[in-house]
């Protein structure tokens, strides 16, 4: 009887073993999944934070744009992708150019955000599910590539 329960204690250990690295496995996922991790970068002398909240249907993009004078700050709801860039307009004045979309067949993938990078005013917000694509390229005086 003795014989019988060291056996299945040691299966229990190699059972918990394997159960507790599926665990960190799981763990490690969400720390350093893509939704949980800002973009950070400057364009012009602005620093610009994109961060995601959430990761279902009801995500939330929290966008931040600083300088030493002012700070601007965004939230974007029901984004699934999204990506910012630093560009500059015809006038060669550096812009924040933000496409962020959700993943559903309804969805537009060209809904843009563009806040000036020198008075961080906001020039384009998306409106959900809308292309507002060529509204975007024509405030820039240019085309966007993608």
């Amino acid at each position: 009887m003795f014989k019988y329960g060291i056996i299945l204690s040691i299966k229990l250990l190699y059972a918990l073993r394997t159960y507790l690295k599926i665990f960190k496995l799981f763990i490690c996922s969400i720390l350093f999944s893509s939704s949980a991790i800002a973009q950070n970068y400057v364009c012009g002398k602005t620093q610009v934070t994109i961060a995601k909240v959430g990761e279902y249907e009801s995500s939330r993009i929290h966008i931040t744009a600083k300088n030493d004078k002012r700070e601007t700050s965004l939230w974007l709801h029901s984004i699934d992708y999204i990506n910012g860039t630093c560009v500059t307009n015809k006038r060669e004045q550096f812009k924040i150019l933000i496409n962020g979309h959700c993943g559903g067949s309804g969805c537009s993938e060209k809904t843009y955000t563009i806040i000036d990078a020198r008075t961080l005013m906001v020039d384009l917000v998306p409106v959900q599910g809308k292309d507002n694509l060529s509204i975007a390229e024509h405030i820039l005086g240019k085309k966007i590539t993608e």
